[in-house]
């Protein structure tokens, strides 16, 4: 991927490194954010930004309003190994384009992202 890359936001670096792979061998560039504010910090320069719900401190959905209030415009994918039934109702109210649950088929999530990359022009 010639353009920016994706933010990847966890608090996991090992969910971090392998996503990262994945991405890579799709030809996708990454930048990694372990902490909210360092998302905060990076979302400027990102095409797109998978966030995981579980952070320490401030949560995805919150982390999720406030790249949308600093204007961040590229999708937004929340992923989560334990969501509840209304997660996706509410994770879409906090202004995110998907949700992914984990364990995720690599597939899919590729194929999401490049689905919204691509009806932002990305």
């Amino acid at each position: 991927m010639a353009g920016p890359p994706v933010l990847l936001v966890d608090d996991d670096p090992d969910i971090c490194e392998f996503l990262g792979l994945l991405l890579a061998t799709e030809g996708l560039a990454s930048a990694v954010a372990p902490t909210p504010e360092d998302a905060l910090a990076s979302v400027g320069g990102a095409a797109a930004v998978l966030l995981d719900v579980s952070m320490p401190g401030v949560d995805g959905l919150e982390l999720c309003r406030r790249m949308r209030a600093s204007g961040f415009a590229g999708p937004i994918l929340i992923v989560s190994a334990r969501p509840s039934p209304d997660l996706p109702r509410r994770a879409a109210e906090a202004g995110a384009d998907g949700f992914v649950r984990k364990p995720f088929e690599n597939a899919e999530l590729v194929g999401l992202l490049r689905q919204h990359l691509a009806a932002r022009g990305g």
